[in-house]
C-alpha cells in the first residue's frame, strides 16, 4: 500500500484506546472463526449481531436469499453510510493470532475492514453525539455481489456519502479498474495427430490467440495504468495423439478504459476463429477523495462500486490492510493498520457531521 497510508492521523483524540483495540482484535478473530464462504455466510451473521450489541449499536440481519443476509448497524437514516462485506473466498481458515497480528481467511479482506468501521462508529459518537451513521456488511461481494445489489433495489437508504470499506490503505483511493470477463472459443478438425495437414487444431488456434492478448498492449489511462489479462482457465482437445477439435478458455481483463474500447480491442486480436463471448463487465470508476491532502492509488480489483453508484452520492474507497494477502494461505491484519483504520473511519464521520 502507498507508504503515506501509514502515517500517523492528526486526530489522536479519535485513536481507539489500548483496551478498545484489544477488544477489537478479539471480535476480528471471533469474525474470521465463523466461516462466511461466499454463497453460505450464515454462520457469520449471529457473531456480527453479537458485537454490534457488544458495541451498543442497533443491528439487524436483513434477508436478501435463503440463509442468506446483510447486516445493517446503526442509524436507520445515516448521512454516512460504511459499507463493506463480511463473505470471503474459499477455502475456510481459522483465526489465528500474535501479538501484532490476527491471521485467517476474511482478516484482511474484508472482515478487518467490518469491524474497523464498527469500532469507529462508536469513538465517532463519543465525538459527535448527534452523528446519525450507519455501515452496511453485505454477503455476495465475492461472487454474485447480491449484497450490494439487494440493498440498492431496497431503496431503503438514502445517505449523503458512502464510504466503502476495502483493503488499499486508509488514504483514499483515486479510482477503480473495470472488468471484463470473457469466454473465448474455436474449433478445429479432428484427426490423427501424425498428418497435421488433415485440419486445423483448436487447441493451437486457441493458444496463438492467448499469447498475442496476453503480450498485447490494450487501452490504459494515466491514471489507472495498465489493461492487464489473466487467462484463469484452458480446456482443449481430447488426447494427445488428436488434432483437437474444439477448445475454450476463461479469461478476466482489468479493465484501464472503456471496457467497449477493450473489448474491441480483445476481438481484433484474437482473430476471426476465435469466439468471443463476454460473461459479465463493470466499468471504470473514479472515486470522492473527500479532499483528503494525501490520496491512495487507483485499486487493480473488483468491488461493489459499481452497483453503490446507482445510490447517486459520492463514493470513497479506503479501508485497513493490503490487499495484496487477500485471498492466500497468509491472509493477515496487523493491529496497528486496524488501529489505524477506525482512527480513520471515526475521523470521516465525525467530520462529515
Amino acid at each position: 500500500m502507498p507508504e503515506h497510508a501509514r502515517t500517523q492521523t492528526p486526530y489522536p483524540s479519535l485513536a481507539p484506546s489500548a483496551h478498545e483495540l484489544e477488544r477489537a482484535a478479539d471480535a476480528l478473530c471471533r469474525l474470521v472463526d465463523a466461516d462466511s464462504t461466499s454463497g453460505r455466510e450464515a454462520p457469520a451473521v449471529p457473531v456480527l449481531l453479537a458485537i454490534a450489541e457488544e458495541l451498543g449499536l442497533p443491528a439487524e440481519a436483513q434477508p436478501i436469499a435463503p440463509d442468506r443476509h446483510n447486516i445493517y448497524v446503526g442509524a436507520r437514516d445515516p448521512s454516512v453510510l460504511l459499507c463493506t462485506h463480511y463473505d470471503t473466498v474459499p477455502p475456510f481458515i481459522p483465526a489465528r493470532r500474535t501479538p501484532d497480528v490476527i491471521w485467517g481467511r476474511g482478516a484482511c479482506d474484508a472482515k478487518g475492514v467490518a469491524i474497523a468501521m464498527l469500532y469507529a462508529m462508536v469513538i465517532a459518537r463519543r465525538a459527535a453525539p448527534d452523528l446519525a451513521s450507519g455501515c452496511l456488511v453485505v454477503a455476495g461481494e465475492e461472487t454474485d455481489h447480491l449484497g450490494a445489489r439487494a440493498a440498492v433495489a431496497a431503496a431503503h437508504l438514502r445517505p449523503r456519502r458512502v464510504i466503502l470499506g476495502e483493503p488499499c490503505g486508509m488514504a483514499p483511493a483515486i479510482g477503480q479498474k473495470g472488468l471484463l470477463k470473457v469466454r473465448l472459443t474455436t474449433v478445429g478438425k479432428s484427426a490423427h495427430s501424425a498428418y497435421p495437414e488433415l485440419g486445423p487444431s483448436a487447441v493451437h488456434r486457441l493458444v496463438t490467440a492467448l499469447a498475442a492478448l496476453i503480450e498485447a498492449e490494450l487501452p490504459a489511462d494515466r491514471a489507472l495504468g495498465r489493461t492487464t489479462v489473466n487467462v484463469g482457465r484452458f480446456e482443449g482437445g481430447v488426447a494427445a495423439n488428436v488434432i483437437a477439435p474444439s477448445a475454450e478458455a476463461l479469461v478476466l481483463v482489468r479493465c484501464a478504459a472503456p471496457v467497449d474500447a477493450v473489448l474491441a480491442a480483445v476481438k481484433d486480436l484474437v482473430g476471426p476463429h476465435v469466439t468471443v463471448a463476454e460473461l459479465s463487465r463493470s466499468e471504470p470508476i473514479d472515486f470522492d477523495t473527500l479532499d483528503a491532502s494525501e490520496v491512495g492509488d487507483a485499486v487493480p480489483f473488483n468491488t461493489d462500486a459499481g452497483i453503490l453508484g446507482a445510490l447517486g452520492v459520492p463514493l470513497t474507497l479506503m479501508g485497513p490492510g493490503d490487499m495484496r494477502s487477500a485471498h492466500g494461505d497468509d491472509e493477515h491484519l496487523t493491529l496497528s493498520d486496524l488501529r489505524e483504520g477506525i482512527e480513520r473511519y471515526a475521523h470521516v464521520l465525525v467530520r462529515a457531521s
